[in-house]
C-alpha cells in the first residue's frame, strides 16, 4: 500500500507542470535588464492604441515598445500556445505567453529578441 501511495504522489507531481506566464511588468523588467533604453510607448489617444482584434484569439493586451529608437509590438496572450499561434501568423517571435511583432527584417531588434530576451521563432 505504501508503494502504491508513493507512486500515486510521484505521478501527480510529474503531471502537474506549471505554465510560465509573464506580466507586462515582468517583460518590461527583462527587456530593461537587457537594454536600459527600453520603454513602453503610450498612445496619444485611445484610437492610436494597438487593438487586440489585430491579433488572434486569446489576446489580452498589446503595447508599443521602443528599444534603441526602434518600435515593435508586444502582445500578451492567455497562454503560450496562443502566443505561438499568433507568432506564426505574423512571422514574429514569442516568449512564454507573449508574442512580438514588427521584428522580422530589423537586425537590431532580431538580435535583441534572440540574444537578450531569448525569444524564439515558432
Amino acid at each position: 500500500m505504501k508503494t502504491f501511495l508513493s507512486i500515486l504522489i510521484f505521478g501527480s507531481l510529474i503531471s502537474c507542470t506549471k505554465e510560465l506566464k509573464y506580466t507586462k511588468e515582468d517583460i518590461l523588467a527583462l527587456a530593461k535588464d537587457a537594454d536600459a533604453s527600453t520603454t513602453i510607448v503610450l498612445p496619444k489617444t485611445l484610437a492610436d492604441g494597438i487593438p487586440c482584434s489585430d491579433y488572434s484569439e486569446g489576446c489580452l493586451s498589446a503595447h508599443i515598445v521602443k528599444v534603441q529608437n526602434l518600435d515593435f509590438i508586444a502582445v500578451e496572450f492567455h497562454n503560450e500556445e496562443q502566443a505561438i499561434y499568433a507568432a506564426k501568423k505574423v512571422r514574429g517571435f514569442y516568449l512564454f505567453n507573449w508574442m512580438f511583432d514588427d521584428i522580422t527584417g530589423e537586425p537590431v531588434l532580431e538580435r535583441f529578441m534572440t540574444k537578450s530576451l531569448k525569444a524564439k521563432k515558432p
